[in-house]
């Protein structure tokens, strides 16, 4: 039930974050910079419970598990330092990677959560 709910979080808060995100890419919204940063932390948050429940399942995959940690690190530390990285005509570089790592956050804990569904399910 936990990883239920865990992936309905980061289906709302992962949306949410991608939405804001590009907002704030394209300057409409550089107020609601800390709004998009709860919403990455409780994407990456959800992203970890799921890893977690992929590393206590008995039929849980390691590789889903160790990958859900390490994106969501990266995401963390691309969210947090994303603003001094690459400063200038270069920054959509780093915004990219964020954008790229983001989706990946997404991806990564439905796939984990879709695989756990399955095994006590199936």
């Amino acid at each position: 039930m936990v990883i239920r709910y865990a992936s309905a979080v980061l289906t709302l808060s992962g949306a949410l974050a991608l939405i804001l995100g590009l907002f704030l890419w394209t300057g409409t919204a550089l107020t609601l910079v800390s709004m998009h940063m709860l919403l990455g932390f409780l994407a990456v948050g959800s992203l970890w419970v799921v890893g977690i429940g992929q590393l206590l399942s008995r039929n849980g995959s390691w590789v889903i598990a160790i990958g859900a940690l390490l994106v969501g690190a990266c995401t963390v530390v691309l969210g947090l330092y994303h603003s001094s990285l690459m400063v200038g005509e270069s920054h959509w570089v780093i915004q990219g990677i964020h954008l790229l790592f983001g989706v990946l956050t997404i991806g990564l804990g439905h796939m984990g959560a879709a695989r756990f569904r399955k095994n006590v399910v199936g």
